[in-house]
């Protein structure tokens, strides 16, 4: 995990952090649209796509919510150093009531991947001690089912380990729906549930309080970006 963060000049920068630059980076797919939709607003007040500061607004824990930061592609440590939880996004807000760890995960009709069940089965070493330090973190005392999604579990991790490692109160773990899959939002509000939490589109729930921390979860459905927004990205 580095230290050092180079400025982004365009969407181009988000390219090169991905794993595959050449499948991934294609109008229409997650990547494409969450760089455009960020990049778009660099210059803005808040700094965040119009639908995300909607969202945010509509919850008093993060009125006049403002990007500080933003790291694309971010690593955060879990158990073992060697297997991270890389975040499409990982941003510091501020807002009326104090600073926030946000991790965002973008989707335009992918499924967050395997299902736990489908997760454990692959032959690896240390996978059952990786959710159970996923479990602890995000203060779950029972065995998840395993229907749910491991891709979910982690990135509402990566925004408590972050909330702790810079010592905030907050800790939000945002979904940018470009498109959804046939099972993404059923995925997300099934996840809801292990916190006792009500699903709700384009709204912010929570919070579920954790040792210092309040952990929220949020849902946003974005437009995909035509042609005036993709300019002013560049």
């Amino acid at each position: 995990m580095t230290r050092t963060v180079i400025e982004s000049l365009g969407p181009a920068y988000w390219r090169a952090g991905l794993a595959d630059p050449h499948l991934h980076w294609k109008r229409g797919r997650s990547a494409w649209e969450m760089a455009v939709a960020w990049e778009s607003q660099s210059d803005s007040e808040s700094g965040l796509p119009p639908e995300v500061e909607t969202v945010l607004a509509k919850h008093p824990r993060f009125h006049g919510a403002r990007l500080l930061i933003g790291v694309v592609e971010h690593q955060v440590i879990l158990d073992d150093p060697r297997r991270p939880s890389q975040n499409d996004l990982w941003g510091v807000l501020i807002t009326n009531t104090g600073h926030v760890s946000m991790s965002v995960e973008a989707k335009a009709g992918e499924d967050f991947d395997k299902r736990l069940g489908d997760w454990l089965r692959e032959e690896s070493e240390g996978k059952e001690r990786r959710l159970n330090f996923l479990c602890r973190q995000l203060a779950i005392n029972e065995r998840p089912s395993l229907s749910l999604r491991y891709q979910l579990f982690h990135r509402a991790a990566s925004a408590v380990l972050e909330a702790q490692r810079w010592h905030f109160p907050i800790a939000l773990m945002l979904i940018q729906s470009f498109a959804e899959s046939k099972t993404s939002w059923q995925d997300f509000a099934d996840f809801a549930a292990v916190f006792r939490l009500d699903a709700k589109r384009n709204s912010v729930i929570g919070p579920w309080r954790l040792e210092g921390i309040d952990l929220f979860l949020g849902w946003v459905d974005s437009t995909k970006a035509d042609d005036a927004i993709a300019a002013s990205a560049i």
